[in-house]
């Protein structure tokens, strides 16, 4: 029977308590036992485990390793700890020291070093004292120069030619005796006349507003709004939206075309007020505002382009944007995209591509978008390369539609240095060619240096001219059986590529340039 129970299965509480008080009973004399035996200087080690006191015996239970879980859960736990305390600290480091959060967040990055030496501190403080050095210079010369622009305290023309040379890095030194080197450039009265003639370089520009857009007769409706077209009286748009200009035989020009416009606030009003009105402005067909942007351009003064963006030849690594026409896509897509472009806007002269490096050179691709852009009469301004006219414009040039190609990209290399030697670079090629035309962006630096370059080009005896005034000066059209052979080998190249492509060989693209 077992126990705890009586016969009849009623529960015995007298026999389990009589039961517990013996298990408690013998529990303690165990455990006085061997305190008695501690006493008596018995050793534990030769009592039985169960003989131990129990605090004993829970020391001398074996102890659990912790596993690595354990310490990796802790280490977690701190991680998860610390962690926002050490974002909030690296985050506020631009915030206390915009220098060092510049470094650190910079480190590493495409030609950061190369672009900006230094922090952009250093950077600005370089361009001011280029300035300052320049503006000094410029107001010793227009001191020794009298009002009507003969020389003052008896200086020859000789010491006016010495106190020029070395005003800027861009003009070029007299030779001894008050001659030139090159026949373009100006004699030193010529020098002191252009100096009297100039003023000072901070002077506000005089606004000299263009014709207000949209002409009547030059827009049609599109899909998405409108658009420009040849007026009925043969009249292009490109005629009616470019800046007023007249070159002379045998003078050579150089023009700028301020690509990026609108993107930001600051640097389009920068561009907009500073620069000079014969500089063009190429403005991105996904800045904010944009018919105002155009308006207040061309109320100043400036002519104004539509930047077309075009897939690269590293295409998606460059994103030209959403709107981009890409080789990718059907020619009715593509067409699409076009019309939506050529509505943002009215007033631009011309059209100027961005990027495109690819797309303008496949013919497939680029000839149907030239084919839109001659029976809309604009210019078509080649900028994917530098110095190098794609398929596109010399499509441009056979189909006798205003026409030009981008020599120089004078920013590349953000700096002040290498800003003034690619302008230095732009004004040779133009002495040499007669035209030379510069892509820039809407850099802060840029604009500072386009002003003083801008400033000073005269004296070198070339002429800055907006970029409609050098129209179909680089590119020369093809007889029938040149732009057929040209149109063979384009297809021909584009064949191999998307060969090369559907092989595995995806670096393969095709290269059809033109050296200009």
């Amino acid at each position: 029977m077992p126990f705890g129970k009586k016969k009849n299965g009623d529960f015995d509480e007298d026999m389990a308590d009589d039961m517990a008080d013996d298990l408690d009973d013998g529990m303690n004399d165990a455990m006085s036992d061997a305190d008695n035996a501690a006493s008596d200087g018995v050793d534990e080690d030769d009592l039985l485990f169960s003989e131990l006191p129990i605090e004993v015996q829970v020391k001398k239970m074996p102890k659990r390793p912790k596993s690595r879980r354990s310490w990796l859960s802790k280490l977690l736990i701190i991680t998860l700890f610390i962690f926002p305390f050490g974002a909030t600290a690296v985050a506020m480091i631009p915030v206390l020291d915009p220098e060092t959060g510049w470094r650190l967040f910079h480190l590493g990055g495409p030609k950061a070093t190369v672009a900006v030496p230094g922090s952009e501190r250093e950077l600005q403080e370089e361009i001011s004292r280029g300035v300052q050095d320049v503006q000094d210079r410029d107001r010793a010369a227009q001191d020794a120069t009298a009002p009507d622009g003969t020389p003052e305290n008896g200086q020859t023309s000789d010491d006016i030619a010495n106190q020029l040379e070395g005003v800027s890095d861009l003009i070029g030194a007299p030779n001894q005796g008050g001659t030139t080197g090159d026949s373009t450039q100006p004699t030193p009265e010529e020098l002191a006349a252009l100096i009297a003639e100039e003023g000072a370089i901070d002077d506000p520009i005089e606004p000299d507003p263009l014709r207000p857009a949209p002409v009547p007769g030059l827009d049609e409706e599109g899909s998405f709004g409108r658009i420009p077209r040849i007026g009925d009286d043969g009249t292009t748009p490109f005629d009616a939206y470019k800046r007023p200009f007249e070159t002379v035989e045998n003078q050579p020009y150089v023009a700028i075309i301020l690509t990026g416009v609108g993107l930001n606030t600051a640097r389009t009003e920068a561009a907009i007020n500073d620069l000079p009105l014969n500089i063009s402005l190429g403005i991105s067909p996904y800045a904010r505002d944009i018919a105002k942007v155009a308006m207040d351009a061309r109320a100043m003064g400036h002519e104004v382009f539509l930047q077309v963006p075009m897939e690269p030849n590293d295409f998606p690594l460059s994103d030209p944007g959403p709107r981009a026409l890409l080789t990718s896509l059907s020619e009715g897509e593509n067409l699409v995209r076009l019309e939506w472009l050529l509505a943002r806007f009215p007033g631009y002269a011309g059209l100027v591509s961005h990027q495109g490096s690819k797309f303008g050179s496949m013919d497939s691709a680029i000839r149907p978008v030239l084919e839109i852009i001659t029976r809309s009469g604009l210019m078509y301004v080649e900028g994917s390369n530098s110095g190098i006219a794609s398929y596109g414009a010399q499509l441009a040039a056979n189909a006798s539609s205003p026409n030009a190609v981008g020599n120089i990209v004078i920013d590349d290399v953000p700096s002040r240095r290498e800003i003034d030697a690619r302008l230095n670079e732009l004004v040779e090629l133009a002495k040499r060619n007669g035209a030379a035309i510069g892509f820039a962006q809407s850099y802060p630096v840029t604009i500072q240096r386009l002003k003083n370059w801008a400033f000073r080009l005269r004296r070198q005896g070339v002429v800055l001219a907006p970029v409609s005034a050098l129209a179909n000066r680089q590119v020369t059209a093809q007889s029938a059986d040149e732009a057929e052979a040209a149109r063979r080998q384009a297809e021909q190249l584009e064949n191999e590529a998307a060969a090369a492509q559907e092989n595995g060989d995806e670096s393969a693209e095709p290269t059809n340039t033109i050296e200009n």
